[in-house]
């Protein structure tokens, strides 16, 4: 007689189960947006100007990553990597802005100060003028405009022996105005001939003369070169 003997049998097994209390965590979708903003503000935050918006998007990253850390059920790490890359981001928003700022305000007032620097060379330029009254007679009478310290004036003298020389140096800018430059003369009584002369920088910018009884003349400077 022969035992057949049957191998035991065992129940299926059963799919695991998480031990009691335990909970899967689930995704978290405000951490990811966190880490979005946050990796965009961080990236701008290097660009000049532009930071000044990504330190704003930087704070609302770093706001999206604290609320996601507090929520129950979800995956706490991405939610902290975007609280810190935010964070990151919001102080190099704000140091490289006024880092960026100071140095454009250092820029613009060096210009201001080399377009001043080039404006006071340029009115400091000398420029030399000679009054010159001539006549066939032995006094003129002369009247002329002058300049002293930046203002102008005029001059008058009667009976001045003749030739009348005035040379003076006046300096681009201020109240000096090329067109300013005023120069007469004329004789006495006694028939003659005067002439009048102005030249500015070794350059004859007017000259008159006239021939009589009181004759007068008038010299003036309209421009360089122009009577």
């Amino acid at each position: 007689m022969t035992n057949s003997q049957q191998p035991p049998t065992y129940p299926p097994a059963q799919p695991g189960y998480p031990a009691p209390g335990a909970q899967l965590k689930k995704g978290n979708g405000l951490g990811i947006a966190s880490l979005i903003v946050g990796g965009l503000a961080l990236l701008g935050s290097f660009i000049p100007f532009l930071n000044y918006a990504t330190g704003f998007i930087a704070f609302v990253g770093l706001v999206l990553g604290a609320i996601a850390l507090f929520l129950k059920g979800r995956s706490k790490g991405i939610a902290i990597a975007g609280t810190i890359v935010s964070f990151v981001a919001l102080i190099l928003s704000i140091i490289l802005a006024v880092v960026y700022t100071a140095g454009f305000a250092s820029a613009v007032s060096d210009s201001i100060d080399e377009v001043q620097a080039s404006s006071s060379a340029a009115a400091a330029v000398p420029v030399s003028v000679k009054y010159e009254v001539t006549s066939s007679l032995p006094t003129v009478d002369v009247t002329y405009s002058t300049y002293t310290n930046g203002s102008s004036g005029t001059e008058s003298s009667n009976g001045l022996p003749a030739p009348f020389v005035k040379e003076f140096t006046v300096e681009t800018g201020d109240a000096f105005d090329y067109t300013s430059f005023l120069l007469t003369g004329s004789t006495s009584t006694d028939s003659g001939t005067v002439t009048c002369t102005i030249t500015v920088d070794g350059e004859v910018v007017s000259t008159q003369t006239a021939e009589g009884q009181f004759a007068f003349v008038t010299c003036s400077s309209s421009d360089f070169g122009n009577s």
